[in-house]
């Protein structure tokens, strides 16, 4: 009987040190959902930062920054090797998901948007080539028209003896004509204007002018009135009016004279909203 009393004291004995270890083991459970808790809530915040960046020199500080503050957990923390190992993967997918991607950002590169601009100033020049060849093509050949390319700008030069009678400054007929043909394809760009008149050295012989000065001034108006009439931009077009003072050849004769009365259209190559920005600032 002493011997049945003994073997079980001895078998309560165990069951409560069982028991023990079990509640140890339990209660250090709790550091693994502290643990991923806590990794949970470090990747939510590095992917909030990591979209507040901005630049490249940003994303590679936080790289660095990630690559310090993971070798310094891997050191502090030692895995608790309670049932089945996980992997973290849930959490990377997360992370990913959060993170914006780099590689697949939708704004155009610096090179993207040149491209793009130098497209839109050869579309233009081609489009006018086409336009005045296909519709005005004889007051090319006979040189009442052609078209020029600088640096800065794309130049319609329209002869006087196309645009104006002598002296004038009503539009002939088929001047406006000319001009719309021109407008339908200037308007529907954002490129300023400047319109600009020219005459030769003779002085007036009108009533309604004083000057050359005057009347390059009122033709370059014509110009521009009936270009707006076309569907041009009125903030993107002005008058100049030069006079005699650019010449394209010496006013040494008639033919020379001739050549010098004419309307030039200075097209810019960048386009703006208005063509005082455009200038001036």
């Amino acid at each position: 009987m002493s011997n049945e009393k003994a073997s079980l004291r001895r078998i309560s004995k165990r069951r409560r040190l069982g028991l023990r270890n079990d509640t140890n083991q339990n209660k250090q459970r709790w550091i693994l959902s502290y643990a991923d808790f806590i990794t949970l809530l470090f990747a939510f915040f590095v992917a909030l930062y990591s979209i507040s960046l901005k630049n490249q020199g940003d994303s590679k500080l936080l790289t660095e920054t990630l690559e310090g503050v993971m070798q310094a957990v891997q050191l502090s923390v030692q895995p608790i090797n309670i049932g089945k190992v996980t992997t973290g993967k849930a959490e990377d997918e997360a992370f990913q998901e959060l993170t914006p991607d780099r590689g697949s950002d939708p704004s155009p590169s610096p090179q993207q948007n040149i491209q793009t601009v130098v497209d839109k100033k050869l579309q233009v020049v081609q489009e006018l080539n086409q336009m005045i060849l296909t519709h005005l093509g004889e007051y090319q050949q006979n040189g009442l028209i052609s078209i020029n390319e600088s640096e800065l700008w794309i130049e319609i030069e329209l002869k006087a003896g196309l645009l104006f009678s002598s002296g004038e400054f009503e539009l002939t007929n088929e001047a406006v004509a000319v001009l719309m043909s021109i407008s339908e394809v200037l308007k529907r760009y954002s490129y300023p204007i400047v319109v600009e008149g020219h005459t030769d050295n003779l002085p007036v012989s009108s009533n309604k002018y004083t000057s050359n000065w005057q009347l390059s001034s009122a033709r370059a108006s014509s110009v521009v009135d009936e270009l707006v009439n076309g569907g041009i931009n009125p903030q993107l077009i002005a008058v100049l009016g030069l006079s005699s003072e650019k010449p394209k050849v010496r006013n040494s004769n008639d033919f020379s004279r001739a050549r010098n009365r004419r309307v030039t259209l200075k097209i810019g190559k960048q386009e703006a909203e208005k063509l005082y920005n455009y200038l001036f600032e």
